[in-house]
């Protein structure tokens, strides 16, 4: 498989949707960025940082159920193929705190990451799965995921979204396997002993 050269985190734009469950592709995309000192640049489909160390994160500027507008739009400028793409999106299947890399696989019901899938054409780029579950009963999903994280979550919530972070860097330097081996076994915790 050839290495990453690009980070695309989903979410919906603005600042309503900014503090919801389905912006934790942006909330990874920040940290990366913040952690860099780097700012997105405005591109129209999506605003887009490069990182000093050559990955390219981006945050579609379109919304969740067309990020495949965006993806295409950026694998274009970039001359990026789909295996060289990493997707970081949420996932309500999975507890709080888990995250989940894999190589490739089925949209599982995510409506972003099925807009990406039709448009390019594959299924077969890695993904970062973030878990924001579970579901409360009797909620539906689309409020859930559409709904702002409870102040009591937000630390679990950030905690989350700076290990994917260090997730998706050691995916672009050492690979899918070596970040599959340090994060998807990794307990969730909301303070997991090396933080």
């Amino acid at each position: 498989m050839p290495g990453l050269r690009l980070a695309l985190c989903l979410g919906n734009p603005g600042p309503r949707y900014s503090l919801t469950w389905h912006n934790a592709g942006f909330w990874t995309a920040d940290v990366l960025a913040a952690e860099a000192g780097v700012s997105f640049r405005n591109a129209g489909l999506f605003s887009a940082a490069r990182l000093p160390s050559g990955l390219e994160v981006a945050k579609p500027s379109t919304f969740m159920n067309e990020s495949g507008r965006a993806a295409a739009a950026l694998l274009s400028s970039l001359d990026v193929t789909p295996e060289e793409l990493l997707v970081v999106c949420d996932e309500a299947s999975l507890p709080l705190g888990t995250i989940r890399l894999r190589a490739g696989g089925s949209a599982g019901g995510h409506k972003g990451m099925a807009s990406l899938i039709s448009t390019l054409g594959t299924d077969c780029f890695p993904r970062l799965r973030l878990g924001i579950g579970p579901i409360p009963e009797g909620v539906d999903l689309a409020d859930y995921v559409l709904a702002r994280v409870p102040r009591k979550l937000e630390e679990e919530a950030s905690l989350m979204a700076h290990r994917a972070a260090d997730c998706v860097t050691m995916a672009f330097e050492q690979g899918i396997e070596a970040a599959q081996s340090a994060f998807n076994s990794r307990p969730s915790s909301p303070s997991p002993p090396d933080l």
